[in-house]
């Protein structure tokens, strides 16, 4: 792949030749996989460029330490948009979940949540980088949808926002854990629904 000319590096980046999004993309992608596949400390710079199929030198170039490409893909998995107001609490749930646990996708999406938890947990730099880069947006972006809700006048008027957060994000939590560990889960069809009339019960006036 040719690299052309673009405007400068976003902060964080090394300098350098300018790079290409195509490229860039690739090798973000291959550090999520390498990084959810095998951890932070077996991953390494020369399995990230093999994987996407370009050179150490085109690696450097985008991100100069595993730290710098780890916080690159904090930052690419939190930038899902905003959720989407559907005009009520309960479809904005439902939608949520939908696209969540409903898709095939949500395997990976597991897999990728599981092996960040783990590689945090005993690592104070991984860990302030997963808070600044992938906790705080979706934490921002949930509590979004919570406000939003609460000027609809739909939630309790009890209810603190981060505890609805929490009830919110907590069964997403257990199910991705669950689909993990190939614990025995409802996957039937009707699963987003039973877990959105169960979110909303708790949640809504």
């Amino acid at each position: 792949m040719e690299e052309q000319p673009r405007s400068p590096l976003p902060p964080g980046r090394s300098r350098g030749r300018p790079s290409d999004k195509s490229i860039d993309l690739a090798l973000t992608e291959a550090a999520l996989q390498e990084f959810t596949e095998r951890g932070y400390h077996a991953m390494s710079m020369e399995s990230i460029a093999a994987r996407a199929g370009v050179s150490k030198v085109s690696l450097y170039r985008r991100w100069s330490s595993k730290p710098a490409i780890v916080a690159e893909v904090f930052r690419y998995l939190s930038e899902a948009a905003p959720p989407k107001d559907h005009g009520s609490f309960e479809a904005d749930i439902r939608a949520l979940l939908d696209e969540s646990i409903g898709t095939s996708g949500a395997a990976s999406a597991g897999k990728a949540l599981m092996r960040t938890m783990g590689e945090i947990a005993g690592n104070p730099e991984l860990l302030a980088l997963y808070r600044t880069q992938l906790l705080a947006p979706r934490l921002e972006q949930l509590r979004g949808l919570v406000e939003r809700s609460r000027a609809r006048g739909e939630l309790r008027a009890d209810m603190p926002t981060d505890i609805a957060c929490a009830m919110i994000a907590g069964p997403l939590f257990l199910y991705y854990l669950a689909l993990l560990a190939e614990a025995e889960v409802n996957t039937s069809r009707d699963l987003v629904e039973q877990l959105t009339r169960a979110i909303i019960g708790g949640i809504t006036q």
